[in-house]
């Protein structure tokens, strides 16, 4: 029964609401004024393009390279140095995938930690793959060195925040079968210590890794183009590759927007853009689940700033289920940090409040600071989350680098071009049959936004039980 106080008390509410609701909508236009949907990275500008543009393709090559991203012009690059002629095709302008909209985080993380491999795998396989994690990262670091890649490639470490206290006693017991690898160099961060780490009061301590950096992924991708391009390698881009048929020989007959090539052996670099339009990236797409991540740079806080939340200028990360990562760009003087995205095609204001929220809720007092950047970026999966290099009909694949494609994408790129030119020595761990296929999947991941309302739930439940 409504009485004239309760109409009143109604109507009070209801303008209380209204209130917090034009105060939202006064955040987001707010945010929506500063904020580019384009990628930071970008900014750097022509040295992304290809020195040059080609408007014929040749007609016949020993090998064709499909993806140029990382994988793809390293494999290219690798390809090259032994004498073969290269093509590299991309639909798209190269390295504007994943390469240059990734966070810069080098660090060959994988998935599935180390003790789930071995209880899943056994111990000296699970070993081999964290061992060439470390190889891996090594051979990132010798690579910008013999290059002259001037990609501000800093091994300042990495701190994952444990969110939880069960979280940091797991994380304890990673660290001790970390250390029994070498090259491996981790160690716990009580929370009474962490602000020598992070100035923030979120985490129940955590772990640092001193192997892991990062890097410009702009300036790097610029790097490794001119590299591939001083090696005779011929990039293709805005070149859509059709179709791919057999030939006599094993010789492929690979069909673009351009024309037709002949190549003696394909290389499939394509990831988590290979898309769903075409018969050639069925075998793949059905193989990898790609997953957009979104990322967002505040505006120019200062160096002194950026050090006082951050103190020795790691990479960051933390436990959640859906991960967020953090850093100080390689400047230091912005804070970037992405996670994963409500959006599909472009940025919305929504997904920056989102991302924002968890920046602020590491560090509070970045509550007015403005968002200067926002961009979104697949990253992919296979059913195992490890990477895979593989061949298939005489294609061969480097994909599923499961969101640290920074450092597996240019390894097993390489991987991949040692095996198809017979030359390696050390084959990778990863590579070996194709990857399971999904059922009832065709490339379309319709199943992620319930999956990743399930994991929302579980670091909700994890924040309250803690």
């Amino acid at each position: 029964r409504w009485s004239g106080n309760s109409l009143w008390c109604f109507d009070d509410l209801f303008a209380i609401s209204s209130n917090l609701a034009a105060k939202f909508n006064k955040i987001i236009t707010e945010l929506s004024v500063h904020f580019k949907s384009t990628v930071y990275w970008w900014e750097i500008g022509d040295h992304l393009k290809p020195a040059q543009e080609i408007d014929t393709i040749p007609e016949n090559t020993d090998f064709v390279v499909v993806g140029a991203g990382y994988a793809g012009l390293s494999a290219a690059l690798t390809v090259a140095r032994q004498g073969k002629s290269v093509v590299v095709l991309d639909g798209g302008m190269p390295g504007f995938g994943a390469s240059t909209r990734n966070g810069g985080i080098c660090s060959g993380q994988l998935r599935p930690s180390l003790s789930t491999l071995r209880k899943k795998l056994g111990t000296i396989v699970a070993n081999n793959i964290y061992s060439e994690g470390v190889d891996a990262r090594y051979d990132l670091v010798k690579f910008c060195e013999d290059e002259k890649i001037d990609c501000q490639l800093q091994m300042t470490g990495r701190f994952t925040g444990a969110m939880s206290q069960s979280d940091f006693e797991m994380q304890c017991r990673e660290v001790e079968k970390l250390n029994e690898i070498t090259g491996h160099k981790a160690y716990m961060v009580t929370k009474n210590e962490q602000r020598n780490e992070i100035n923030t009061n979120l985490f129940f301590g955590g772990m640092v890794r001193e192997e892991i950096g990062g890097f410009h992924p702009g300036k790097f991708f610029a790097g490794l183009l001119r590299a591939a391009e001083r090696a005779g390698v011929l990039v293709s881009f805005n070149n859509k590759v059709l179709e791919i048929l057999e030939g006599k020989a094993g010789v492929k007959s690979v069909i673009t927007s351009m024309g037709k090539i002949t190549a003696g052996k394909v290389i499939i670099a394509t990831n988590a853009y290979t898309g769903q339009k075409y018969n050639f990236t069925k075998f793949l797409r059905q193989r990898l689940v790609p997953a957009q991540s979104c990322i967002i740079v505040t505006e120019k806080l200062g160096i002194d700033t950026v050090k006082r939340f951050m103190p020795k200028l790691r990479m960051y990360g933390n436990t959640e289920n859906l991960y967020s990562y953090f850093r100080p760009t390689p400047d230091r003087d912005r804070i970037l940090l992405g996670s994963r995205s409500f959006d599909r095609r472009e940025p919305s204001q929504r997904s920056v409040v989102y991302l924002k929220k968890k920046l602020t809720k590491i560090f509070p007092e970045l509550g007015s600071c403005k968002v200067d950047y926002c961009w979104l970026g697949n990253v992919a999966f296979t059913k195992s989350q490890l990477p895979t290099v593989f061949e298939n009909n005489n294609i061969y694949y480097a994909a599923g680098f499961a969101g640290s494609g920074t450092v597996w994408a240019r390894w097993l790129g390489k991987k991949a071009a040692e095996m198809a030119l017979g030359i390696s020595n050390k084959p990778s761990v990863f590579f070996g049959s194709p990857p399971a296929k999904l059922p009832f999947y065709d490339g379309n991941p319709w199943f992620l936004p319930t999956l990743n309302k399930y994991y929302s739930f579980k670091d909700w439940l994890k924040s309250h039980q803690s």
